[in-house]
C-alpha cells in the first residue's frame, strides 16, 4: 500500500510511480505547487483528509450565490462598511485548508476577509462592495478541491450548536457551585457571615445548570417514556433529579448531608459533554457531503414548474442533463444517452429514441434537455419509492434491556435502602442512602466514556477513508457476519479505467486541447474518464480558449468544427475511421489516438474480501447486472455461485437481504436499486460516486476509490468494544463499592463530588488505552 502525498489516503498503486490515489488528488496538487501555496503541506501536518476525486473537474452551479452576494452588497450599502455572506463548503479538514482558502480569496480584488470553519463546514466571506467577484473566487476554489453550496440549517447542526452553548453555560454554573461549597467542605463554620449567600449561590447555579442542561435530558427521557421505550438519558435524569430534589430539601430542612448542588452542576456539564463529542463527530460527517441528488425537485413543463408530487399521467416535462426521471415516461421527441445504472445496476449508457418508455431512476446523460411524457404520478413511482427516507435511528434491543434491568436494581436497592433505615429509626440517613445511591450510580460510563470510544473509533475510520453518520453503528457492526455487496459502483469503479493512460500524455496541445473541449461537461463516464486524465494541463488549454458549440449524436460520440477542421470523439468507425472497438478521437476523419477502457475492481478488494474471509465472515454479491457477468466476478473474487446472483430488480434485493439477515448482515450499495436492501440490512454503508444517493441514509459512507477501509472498519469495532468493555467492568465495581457505602449511609456529598469525576477520568482513560496499541 501507498499514501496519497495530497489527501494522505492509503491505495493501491497501479504503477511505481503512482504518488496519488486519484486524478483529483494529483491535479490539487499541482494547483498548489504551481501557485507557491506549498506551506498548506507545512500546516496539514500530515492529517489525512478524504480525496478530492472528480470535484476540480466537475460542472458546479453557483447560481445560488448571486443573490446571497446581491443581499450582502444592499445591506452593505444601507449600513456602510463591507459586504459579507455566509456559505457552506465542501473538502474543508484542517488548518492548512483554512489557510488556503483565506489565502486564495486575498489574490481577488476587493476582497477583505475569508474566514473557513472546518468544525462547521462553513465559510464566511467579506469584500469590499461592488469590487470582488464572488462567483469567480467560488469557482476558483473547486480547481483546489472545494464545494462551495449554499448554507443549510439541518437537525444534526442545530442540535450540536444548541449543545454548545448548553454546555458553556453550564461550565461556568460547575465552578460557581463548586467554588462556593468548597469553604463549607474545608470547615467552614455554619454562622459564618457569608455562609448564607454561599449555599444560594450554590443553589442558583445548580437551579441554572438543572434548567439549561438537565432539563435537555429530563425531556428526551420524559418523549421516550411517552413513546413507550426506554433511553440512556432516562438514568441519567433520574440521578439529576434525585439529587436536585434531595438538595433543595437539605437545604431547606439545613441537612448537610443532603446537599449535592455541587454534584448536580458538575455532572450536567459532564453529561453534556459527552454528548457534545458524540454529537459532534457524527454531524461532522453528515455536513461533509454538498453534493445534490440527481433527483430534481421539480420539473419543467413549459413555463411552469411542476412539483414531482404534481406530476400525472400524460403530463409533457423536461428533464435537464446529469438529472434523474421521477416518474416512468415515454420520450416525445430526439434521440439521447441514459444510464439505467440507479435501476438495473449495468454501468453501459443506452441510446433512446422517441416511443422509448423509460423507467423511473434513469439518468439522462446527453447534453441538452430530453422531453418526455408522464405515464404515471410520482406516488406510484418506483424511484419515490426507493427514495423515501427513513432518519429514525436504529438503536439495540440488547441495550434496551440493560436498560430496564439496571433501572429496575437501581430503584429496588434505593428504595431498600431507605425503608431498611426507616425500620433503623433512622429516615434521615434512609433519605441520604437513597439519594445517594440515584446519584452515584448515573451511567458516567454510558454518558461520557461510551461518546469518547465513539470519537476515537470514527476518528480511526476517517483515517482510513470512511465516514460514520449513525452514532449507534459500532455496536451492531460487531454483530455483523454476512457482508453484502451490490456490483457496479460499489465492488467495481463507478467509470471505466483507461488501460494506456500514455495515449492521452502523449498527445500533442491541438489535439489534448481538442479533447477537453470534446469532455468539459460532459455526462458520459468515458467523457468523464478522459477529461479527469488530461489532468491540469487539459484544464489550462481549456482556460485560454474560447467556448464552442459541441454536437452530440447519441450512441455514436460528439464532435465541433473550427477553423475548417472537424473534431471527433467517439466509438471508432463513426467518423470514418477503421472500427476497432475503441474509442477514437479523429480530425477531419483521420484517427487522432485511440483510447482503450475497461470497468476494473475498486483498488485493494481482493486484500479487503481476503481479511473480511479471516474474521469468518460470509460473502455475497447482489446485482441488477446480468447473470454472466455477476458469475465471472464472483469467480474472480472466489465467492461461491450459491451467494452470487444478479438480474434482481429492488425489490429482490431486499428480499434477499432479509432472507439472509438475522440482525448481523451489512450491505454495501452506491445506487436507488439498493435503497429497499438498505431498509432490510442491519448495517448500511455506500461509495459516494457521481450520482450519489445513498450517503443520506447510511450509517457510514467512504470517499476513497478502494475497500481497504472495511478492515480498518471492524478493527475499530472491535478496539472501541475491548475500550467499553473495560469500562463497563470499572463502572460495575465502582458502582457496587459506591452502593455500599450508601447504603452504609457513609456516601457524603462531598466524597459523591470527589467520586463522580474521578470515574469518568479513570473511565475515559481505559476507553482510550485500547486506541492506542
Amino acid at each position: 500500500m501507498a499514501t496519497c502525498e495530497h489527501c494522505g489516503t492509503a491505495f493501491s498503486p497501479t504503477r511505481e510511480d503512482d504518488k496519488f490515489c486519484c486524478q483529483g488528488c494529483e491535479f490539487v496538487a499541482e494547483m498548489i505547487h504551481d501557485s507557491g501555496f506549498d506551506r498548506f503541506y507545512d500546516l496539514k501536518q500530515g492529517l489525512a483528509t478524504a480525496p478530492v476525486r472528480s470535484r476540480p473537474f466537475e460542472e458546479h452551479d453557483f447560481s445560488w450565490a448571486a443573490p446571497l452576494v446581491a443581499k450582502g452588497e444592499e445591506i452593505a450599502e444601507a449600513k456602510g462598511g463591507s459586504a459579507a455572506m455566509d456559505c457552506s463548503l465542501e473538502g474543508i479538514s484542517c488548518v492548512g485548508c483554512v489557510w488556503l482558502v483565506e489565502k486564495l480569496f486575498e489574490n481577488h480584488p476587493g476582497a477583505i476577509r475569508a474566514a473557513a470553519h472546518p468544525a462547521s463546514g462553513r465559510l464566511h466571506l467579506e469584500w469590499q462592495p461592488g469590487s470582488c467577484d464572488v462567483p469567480a473566487f467560488l469557482k476558483e476554489l473547486t480547481r483546489f478541491g472545494y464545494v462551495a453550496g449554499a448554507q443549510t440549517s439541518g437537525a444534526p447542526d442545530y442540535e450540536r450548536r444548541r449543545l454548545a452553548a448548553r454546555l458553556g453555560l453550564c461550565g461556568a454554573f460547575a465552578l460557581n457551585a463548586m467554588g462556593f461549597t468548597l469553604p463549607t467542605y474545608l470547615g467552614m463554620p455554619e454562622d459564618f457571615e457569608f455562609a448564607g449567600l454561599f449555599r444560594l449561590i450554590a443553589f442558583l447555579s445548580a437551579t441554572l445548570a438543572m434548567l439549561v442542561g438537565g432539563g435537555y435530558f429530563i425531556d428526551r427521557a420524559w418523549r421516550s417514556l411517552r413513546a413507550g421505550s426506554l433511553h440512556i438519558d432516562l438514568p441519567i435524569a433520574l440521578g439529576l433529579i434525585s439529587a436536585y430534589a434531595g438538595s433543595i430539601a437539605g437545604w431547606v430542612m439545613n441537612i448537610e448531608e443532603l446537599r449535592y448542588f455541587d454534584f448536580v452542576a458538575t455532572f450536567v456539564f459532564l453529561m453534556l459533554g459527552g454528548r457534545f463529542l458524540q454529537t459532534s463527530a457524527v454531524d461532522r460527517n453528515r455536513r461533509r457531503l454538498l453534493r445534490a441528488s440527481p433527483l430534481p425537485n421539480s420539473v419543467a413543463s413549459g413555463e411552469k414548474s411542476i412539483p414531482l408530487e404534481a406530476i400525472t399521467p400524460g403530463l409533457s416535462f423536461q428533464v435537464d442533463p446529469g438529472r434523474a426521471i421521477p416518474v416512468a415516461s415515454t420520450v416525445s421527441a430526439d434521440e439521447a444517452e441514459v444510464s439505467l445504472e440507479w435501476i438495473n445496476g449495468e454501468a453501459e449508457p443506452v441510446v433512446v429514441k422517441a416511443g422509448t418508455r423509460l423507467p423511473a431512476g434513469a439518468i439522462l446523460l446527453s447534453r441538452k434537455a430530453l422531453t418526455l411524457r408522464a405515464e404515471e404520478t410520482w406516488g406510484d413511482s418506483l424511484l419515490q419509492r426507493l427514495t423515501a427516507q427513513d432518519h429514525s435511528e436504529r438503536t439495540s434491543p440488547v441495550l434496551q434491556k440493560l436498560l430496564r434491568v439496571y433501572l429496575i436494581v437501581v430503584l429496588i436497592i434505593g428504595i431498600a435502602g431507605l425503608i431498611g433505615w426507616i425500620m433503623a429509626g433512622q429516615p434521615i440517613t434512609g433519605v441520604q442512602a437513597m439519594i445517594s445511591i440515584f446519584v452515584v450510580s448515573c451511567p458516567c460510563a454510558l454518558g461520557v466514556a461510551v461518546p469518547l470510544a465513539d470519537d476515537l473509533a470514527a476518528a480511526r475510520a476517517e483515517r482510513a477513508g470512511a465516514f460514520v453518520r449513525s452514532p449507534t453503528l459500532w455496536a451492531r457492526l460487531r454483530n455483523v457476519r454476512h457482508v453484502i455487496f451490490d456490483k457496479t459502483g460499489t465492488l467495481t469503479l463507478e467509470r471505466p479505467v483507461l488501460l494506456s493512460p500514455e495515449s492521452v500524455s502523449s498527445l500533442p496541445d491541438e489535439a489534448a486541447l481538442a479533447l477537453a473541449r470534446l469532455t468539459a461537461g460532459s455526462l458520459h463516464p468515458i467523457g468523464r474518464t478522459l477529461l479527469e486524465s488530461l489532468g491540469a494541463r487539459g484544464q489550462r488549454l481549456l482556460s485560454h480558449s474560447s467556448s464552442i458549440e459541441i454536437i452530440e449524436h447519441p450512441g455514436h460520440g460528439v464532435w465541433f468544427s473550427e477553423d475548417g477542421h472537424c473534431w471527433t470523439l467517439g466509438k471508432a468507425g463513426w467518423s470514418g475511421d477503421a472500427s476497432d472497438g475503441s474509442t477514437s478521437l479523429c480530425r477531419d476523419g483521420q484517427r487522432i489516438a485511440s483510447f482503450h477502457f475497461r470497468d476494473t475492481l475498486r483498488p485493494g478488494t481482493r486484500e479487503a474480501l481476503a481479511t473480511l474471509r479471516a474474521r469468518r465472515h460470509q460473502l455475497w454479491i447482489l446485482s441488477g447486472d446480468t447473470a454472466e457477468k455477476v458469475r465471472t466476478l464472483a469467480e474472480q473474487l472466489e465467492i461461491p455461485d450459491s451467494h452470487a446472483h444478479g438480474v434482481l430488480d429492488p425489490g429482490e434485493k431486499a428480499r434477499r437481504v432479509k432472507e439472509i439477515d438475522h440482525g448481523d448482515t451489512l450491505y454495501l450499495g452506491d445506487g436507488a436499486n439498493d435503497s429497499l436492501a438498505f431498509d432490510a440490512a442491519a448495517v448500511t454503508g455506500t461509495p459516494v460516486v457521481d450520482r450519489s444517493l445513498l450517503e443520506s441514509k447510511a450509517d457510514f459512507y467512504t470517499l476513497g476509490s478502494g475497500l481497504g477501509f472495511l478492515s480498518t472498519l471492524f478493527r475499530a469495532a472491535d478496539a472501541r468494544a475491548k475500550g467499553v468493555s473495560s469500562a463497563f467492568t470499572f463502572a460495575l465495581i465502582y458502582n457496587l463499592s459506591a452502593i455500599v457505602l450508601c447504603l452504609m449511609g457513609h456516601m457524603s456529598p462531598l466524597l459523591a463530588a470527589i467520586l463522580m469525576p474521578l470515574s469518568s477520568i479513570i473511565s475515559v482513560l481505559l476507553v482510550s488505552v485500547p486506541k492506542a496499541r
